[in-house]
């Protein structure tokens, strides 16, 4: 059996993609050692799978569709950026979402739980409402971008989440490549 690198998402509206890469423009030359996501990969991870069957997907599929089949569209957008695990020891820079949180948590619980049905195991990490813009290798020296950090204010237009993407995730030296496997919608 073939297995695949695979996460559960909300793909962003290619706009919000360019708006946050506008934003990762700004910041990159202010900010070395720092391996920053393209924009045609941002998206909100609603849970990574990790190396799963690729025979497994389809029944993940159908169970979302289940599960996800009583909820509502609902709107979301980025606003404000923070660091992982925190500011003072900075190893993921995100961008945080603002909206329908309620609905956005109960949409991850829906996912989770059709992950555990499918006998996929429990999430390594709690659900947090973020988006990677970048990833530091070493930070050492980056002090002058964190304090700019804390002074970016950025908001994104809403969206509507109107469905989730499963996604296979192929790396290579030149970084990842995402391609969309199935698309459940919401409601």
């Amino acid at each position: 059996m073939a297995k695949i690198r695979t996460f559960i998402a909300i793909e962003l509206p290619s706009g919000l993609k360019q708006d946050a890469d506008k934003l990762i423009v700004t910041l990159k030359p202010i900010a070395e050692g720092v391996r920053w996501v393209r924009a045609a990969n941002l998206h909100f991870t609603l849970r990574f799978l990790g190396d799963i069957g690729q025979d497994q997907v389809a029944g993940l599929a159908e169970k979302l569709r289940e599960n996800l089949s009583p909820l509502k569209p609902f709107p979301l957008k980025l606003s404000g950026l923070g660091c992982f695990p925190n500011m003072n020891r900075p190893r993921v820079i995100w961008l945080g979402g603002a909206g329908d949180m309620e609905a956005l948590q109960n949409l991850a619980y829906q996912v989770e739980s059709a992950c555990r049905d499918c006998g996929l195991g429990k999430a390594d990490k709690k659900f947090s409402a973020h988006l990677t813009i970048g990833r530091i290798k070493n930070p050492r020296g980056l002090e002058p971008f964190i304090e700019r950090l804390t002074k970016v204010d950025f908001e994104s237009d809403e969206f509507e989440v109107g469905e989730v993407v499963i996604f296979k995730s192929d790396l290579s030296p030149r970084g990842p490549t995402y391609t969309p496997m199935a698309k459940i919608p919401i409601g």
